[in-house]
């Protein structure tokens, strides 16, 4: 698996180099958008990220060239944002057959999982569904509300981060759920996913404050919601910064 990797900053190459070498991708490096597409047939990337913030009047011509001859399915192309991307290029970036942006501050725990997404997406990396952690974004209809064992009392919270073995979940009034043993299995959580309201059995892992759940039945189709879901987050993403809510 090929990346090509069209950045000027030294750090970007490490913090990709360092997540995504061990991985197994053979890592290609150019900081001259020219040579890069002078190669780009001969090097028949499978993903490509391209820094917009260090060259901003390079990736357009990049992105035409590459699909002349490679589809979105064939080479993932993901941009490198700054802090300001005008909406005129994010609609240029889409028409023009982008697969995503993400900002180029990939320190950010968040942009990584995004990055992770975008992988699920489009089948880069063959990954462990079951394990890997997502955080909840803006674009994303996730909320998670359960009955407190012993108790007619309801407790909501927010989501810290999910996937398909359990949540984290921090509660509104930590003091409604300290007395709360671990083990313990609190049936029928209501699990928000879209538009889709799962009703599972819960385990509590860990309480101290922050508490995490396992999800103990969650079914295949309940599965399915959650797998499509969080592959077209993506997708939302592009909607939002496209058409943003008035």
């Amino acid at each position: 698996m090929k990346i090509l990797l069209i950045a000027q900053k030294s750090s970007t190459r490490e913090i990709l180099n360092h997540y995504l070498k061990p991985r197994g991708f053979e890592f290609i490096h150019y900081q001259n958008p020219i040579k890069a597409m002078d190669n780009i047939e001969e090097v028949e990337p499978d993903l490509v990220l391209f820094s917009a913030e260090d060259f901003p009047r390079h990736w357009k011509p990049f992105i035409r060239l590459l699909r002349d001859f490679r589809s979105k399915e064939e080479t993932v192309f993901i941009l490198l944002k700054g802090d300001v991307f005008p909406f005129e290029e994010a609609a240029k970036a889409s028409y023009l057959g982008v697969n995503g942006i993400l900002k180029e501050a990939l320190h950010d725990k968040q942009e990584l999982l995004h990055l992770e997404d975008l992988f699920s997406r489009y089948n880069v990396i063959k990954e462990h569904r079951d394990t890997l952690r997502y955080i909840p974004k803006a674009v994303d209809e996730i909320e998670f509300i359960f009955t407190k064992p012993n108790s007619p009392k309801l407790i909501t919270g927010k989501i810290l981060d999910f996937s398909l073995e359990g949540l984290s979940f921090l509660p509104d009034n930590p003091q409604l759920t300290g007395d709360i043993a671990e083990g313990i299995d609190v049936p029928h959580c209501s699990f928000r996913i879209g538009k889709h309201i799962l009703s599972v059995t819960c385990r509590i892992i860990r309480n101290s404050q922050l508490l995490v759940f396992k999800f103990m039945n969650l079914q295949r189709k309940e599965r399915n919601y959650f797998i499509d879901y969080i592959q077209k987050r993506s997708q939302r993403e592009l909607e939002e910064i496209l058409h943003p809510a008035e």
